[in-house]
Parts: C-alpha cells; structure tokens; sequence
C-alpha cells in the first residue's frame, strides 16, 4: 500500500502492480522497474524520482479497494491537489521503504462504464540543498555559501604565559618607514610655510 503524508494524508485506494526508480547508479541514467506483488526489494541506492501508474475505481463498493472510507476518485483527486508543490512522505508497505517527495501534477483521464480514473504520477526526490557536512580542517562549499564551524579556544591548562614578540609585524622594513616619514614630514613643513607667505 502507498501513503502520502504531510498536511494531509492521502492513501492510493488500489497499490499499483508496478513501480519505476528512475536515475539510480552511480553516473548512469536508467530506470528500474519493482513488482510489488512478489515482494521484490531494492538495493540502498537512491533514486532520483519515483513513479507509477495507478487506478482510482468508481466503484465504491470494489472488491480491490484497498482503503476503507475511499470517495471516490474525483474526491481522491482534490486531495491531492491540495498536496501539489508540498513535501511529503511517500511510503510503501511492500517494499518496507520511506522517501521525502515533491507532489507534482497526476496525468490521466476517466476510463470505462464505472468512471475509474487511469493516472500516472512521478514524486522527485526531495533533498534539502542546506544540509552540509563540514570538517575542522576545510571549509565545504556549498551551492550559495561557504560554512565553517566556529572553534572554541582551548583553555591553557598548562599555567604558563605566552611569550611577547617584540618584533614588528609590518610588511615595511623599518628603514624604508624612515624615509617615508622624513618625507611626509618635509612636505607638511612646506606646506605650513607656503601658507605663512
């Protein structure tokens, strides 16, 4: 069975026979397809999006419908259309697994003499982009920032003091800074005398 839940909670009335991962593997785009009713299970990789087809009976008093106090599918379509754009956790029984998706629009149309409704639906994972490991040694960028953890000073324990430099941390050489005194000192007493005259 597959449940949507967030805001609202919304069960598909009939578990879909099949379901497709799309864009698992290392660097290779693919698809891989899981039937449900055999109890396949799949590997720890993740996958990009998730999608299926489905079927929403129109009638209500169907044998297969796997959800008590179903409405029907235009009520089950308004459910969620109220989901769409909206992160929400998708689970499945069957495969004993949970992702974090991004509802999007359900295509399809109303078949037969009972008025099911034939959908097919596809939930992009959902991951948040500010989750991001860092390290004492480097920063780690990220897309829109870069995130360092600030260090605590470690406490001297040990009662001795630090050692005063005495030397200069200037970039000049002191001999040069000299020189360039003398002249801004010149030109300041120039100056003073240009204006006296």
């Amino acid at each position: 069975m597959i449940r949507l839940q967030g805001q609202y909670r919304l069960t598909f009335p009939v578990t879909p026979g099949e379901i497709e991962f799309k864009g698992y593997g290392n660097d290779i785009e693919s698809t891989t397809s899981i039937t449900l009713y055999t109890g396949n299970r799949m590997s720890g990789r993740r996958p990009k999006s998730i999608s299926f087809e489905f079927m929403l009976p129109g009638d209500l008093e169907a044998d297969y419908i796997e959800v008590e106090g179903y409405q029907g599918p235009r009520e089950w379509l308004a459910g969620i259309d109220r989901l769409v754009g909206t992160e929400v956790l998708l689970t499945i029984d069957e495969l004993d697994l949970a992702w974090n998706v991004l509802i999007g629009a359900v295509d399809g149309s109303f078949k037969g003499k009972n008025t099911d409704f034939h959908g097919t639906i596809e939930l992009p994972l959902f991951v948040k982009d500010e989750f991001i490991t860092w390290s004492n040694q480097t920063q780690v960028l990220s897309p829109a920032s870069v995130i360092a953890k600030q260090q605590k000073a470690r406490p001297n324990t040990s009662g001795k003091t630090a050692k005063k430099s005495s030397a200069s941390t200037s970039l000049v050489d002191p001999a040069m800074q000299a020189i360039q005194r003398n002249r801004i000192d010149k030109k300041i007493q120039d100056f003073k005398l240009s204006r006296l005259q």
